[in-house]
């Protein structure tokens, strides 16, 4: 018994070296390890008792149970730090609670130990009200209800695929508190503690430990961070199957004694001859001994990191990045979340120009002079034709040596150990530089693996997103040229028939049909300047809003009966259920429907129904105007925004620059302008404007 309450102790004691970890995923981890071994340890205890009924022991499983409460309260409290998404230092109010938590444990156990106020008879343990019994009864189920409500927080803030790994634990620990709730309860109830209870409930806990058990080694919950080298778990092949061997043997010899039954001599030689085979056939068998390690290679080793994880977590980022910008967030986010360091460094470029830092910690005042890396730097020479660049290597080769004489100022500015190139065959469009490890640990084999790995994708993507801006502007300077094409095509025509005028008019000016072709004419030639000044115009943004009161019905009733008269094969509906009248410009709203509409043209010319629903918005009171239509829809590259960028087209021979004027007269008007697919197949638009009055 006496080493029962020294373990108790020292229990109670290690809870309090939970809080010197830095990270809150190793406090809860520590805490939960510490709350397992707490668990089975009372499991074993109440099994005993139940077997051993002796007045000694209860206080002994008293004490237990005060102990195990609080254990169980620290890794409900750490846990809190996961759910909050962690903290590198709690702060002066967060330690409050486990003192105060501490303090009750004590004076409990103190209680119970010197006030020995309960009876205990052959059958059962009663106690009195108000006695330390009482108190220890109160304070383990206040902390079972607080567990629980720890539990309950800690699943709801889970995503959908971190609860499929926690559902076991969860259960598990539910059992746990409902198992320790109602024990609390019955002995508060009736006073009265019955051997035939502590059987059950050590069934229980030992249940709700093995669920919890089961989740944190199959899902790995406790051990993601963790490296593991094979050479260590070869090492402990051996001593472990002879102290696998000798434990079983003493276990049997253990059982028997307890029994009462003798040991024959077939089994004990049984025993030591199975054993002395099996040493010999593993020590002799290299074939044994080879699949053993294929067993622990493939089933027990786990790595520093998990690269499948870092990969696909870097392939998620990866995918809303469209900028370099973007994908250098995408990249110090994996970064982040997988190493051991919070010195990070990217820096950006090519061979020809430099590379430039883009990304670094927080904390970072270093000058700007040393940020900029020029293409003939030695860093650089040296990562051109290194897989990296480890200053902390052992065996430092003559190239390593002169790379850390002539760059030891930059290396210490930046506190550099570590230097991998973001790199995909001969192209290295990126480095990334990590600082020492905060664990103390060094770079090895992992890390250089999994920057590899992680950079190889990364220069993908960026020289994606680098092709992407060039063909981007290439496709810009094509929509200028056409543009420029259109409007000198118009203002070409134009001067032609005014120059033809000229040449004719000193003989003809008198007559009369002359008059009326020169009117046409003249008349022709200013509606095409107009044209071009309306396009140019909105180019430069400089769009003049005349303010109206437009009756919308008959104004987009009007718009399409015109339009229809062009588009012939197109059939428009229109449904206003009240009457709704907006305040913007007649002539731009005009362009604004019939730029959208013959869009939904120019894509399906044959049997194509557009349907334009006009409603007023409750809560905003402004107008919504819905353009639907059953063509092929909109481009999910195009969506929400892109669309309406200049010279973002996917029209054959198409300029990009309609719906980018569309949005910019929309906004002259002070509105708002979005586009989407509809579920069913074709494209929407929908047109917010302000209703007049």
């Amino acid at each position: 018994m006496v080493i029962l309450y020294i373990i108790n102790g020292l229990l109670f004691l290690s809870g309090f070296f939970t809080f010197f970890l830095k990270e809150p995923e190793k406090r809860f981890s520590r805490a939960l390890v510490q709350a397992l071994f707490a668990l089975f340890l009372l499991s074993l205890e109440y099994a005993f008792l139940a077997y051993q009924w002796t007045g000694s022991f209860v206080q002994v499983v008293l004490v237990s149970e005060v102990i195990f409460a609080f254990i169980w309260f620290l890794m409900a409290f750490h846990l809190r730090d996961v759910i909050a998404g962690g903290f590198g230092k709690i702060s002066t109010g967060f330690k409050t609670k486990p003192v105060i938590a501490a303090v009750a444990t004590v004076a409990v156990c103190g209680f119970i130990l010197c006030c020995s106020l309960f009876e205990v008879s052959s059958v059962e343990m009663s106690f009195q009200t108000f006695d330390p019994v009482y108190f220890a009864a109160i304070f383990i189920l206040a902390v079972t209800l607080y567990v629980a409500w720890r539990l309950e927080q800690f699943w709801r803030r889970l995503e959908a695929a971190q609860r499929w790994e926690y559902k076991f634990f969860i259960v598990g620990a539910y059992l746990v508190c409902g198992s320790i709730a109602w024990v609390m309860s019955y002995r508060l109830t009736y006073l009265t503690i019955l051997p035939d209870h502590l059987t059950l409930i050590a069934g229980l806990l030992s249940a709700g430990g093995v669920v919890m058990l089961y989740a944190i080694i199959h899902h790995r919950l406790l051990n993601r961070k963790i490296f593991v080298s094979r050479k260590v778990i070869y090492s402990f092949v051996v001593p472990s199957l002879l102290a696998g061997y000798f434990l079983g043997f003493g276990t049997v010899t253990l059982v028997m004694r307890t029994f009462g039954l003798e040991m024959s001599f077939v089994l004990k030689w049984l025993f030591l001859v199975l054993g002395g085979i099996g040493v010999t056939v593993f020590g002799l068998s290299g074939k044994i001994r080879s699949r053993i390690h294929f067993f622990i290679s493939t089933h027990f080793y786990i790595n520093k990191y998990e690269y499948r994880d870092e990969w696909l977590a870097l392939s998620e980022q990866l995918q809303g990045a469209l900028t370099e910008d973007g994908v250098v967030r995408a990249l110090r986010r994996v970064l982040s979340a997988s190493l051991y360091t919070t010195k990070i460094y990217i820096w950006l470029g090519d061979r020809s120009k430099g590379y430039s830092l883009v990304s670094y910690p927080e904390n970072f005042t270093g000058r700007k002079k040393d940020n900029f890396l020029q293409p003939d730097d030695p860093l650089i020479e040296y990562i051109s034709v290194h897989p990296y660049f480890h200053g902390g290597e052992k065996n430092k080769s003559n190239a390593l040596k002169n790379v850390l004489k002539e760059k030891e100022q930059f290396l210490s500015s930046f506190d550099l150990i570590l230097v991998a190139p973001v790199s995909i065959g001969s192209q290295l469009p990126g480095l990334i530089g990590l600082g020492p490890e905060y664990t103390g640990g060094r770079y090895g084999y992992d890390d250089f693996d999994l920057l590899t790995a992680l950079g190889s994708q990364t220069a993908s993507a960026l020289l994606a997103v680098r092709m992407a801006e060039q063909l981007a502007g290439a496709r810009e300077r094509q929509a200028w040229d056409r543009l420029s094409a259109f409007v000198l095509h118009d203002i070409k025509n134009a001067a032609t028939m005014l120059s033809l005028l000229q040449e004719n008019a000193v003989d003809h000016i008198h007559e009369p049909e002359f008059q009326r072709d020169m009117l046409e004419s003249v008349d022709d030639a200013l509606r095409r300047m107009a044209r071009v000044e309306e396009r140019l115009n909105t180019l430069k943004n400089e769009i003049v809003v005349d303010w109206q009161v437009i009756d919308l019905r008959h104004f987009l009733e009007d718009c399409c009966r015109r339009l229809q008269s062009k588009l012939a094969t197109m059939a428009i509906s229109i449904d206003i259920k009240e009457n709704l009248q907006v305040k913007g410009d007649p002539s731009l709203l005009t362009s604004i429907i019939e730029n959208i509409l013959i869009n939904a043209y120019q894509a399906r010319e044959n049997n194509l129904a557009v349907r334009m629903v006009a409603v007023q918005e409750s809560s905003t009171k402004k107008i919504v105007i819905t353009i639907l239509d059953n063509g092929p829809g909109i481009l999910e590259a195009l969506l929400p925004d892109a669309l309406f960028e200049p010279f973002k087209t996917t029209k054959k021979g198409g300029s990009g620059i309609g719906l980018w004027q569309v949005k910019k007269m929309v906004e002259k008007l002070e509105g708002t302008i979005t586009a989407g697919n509809r579920k069913n197949g074709g494209a929407r638009f929908r047109l917010k404007l302000n209703a007049a009055g």
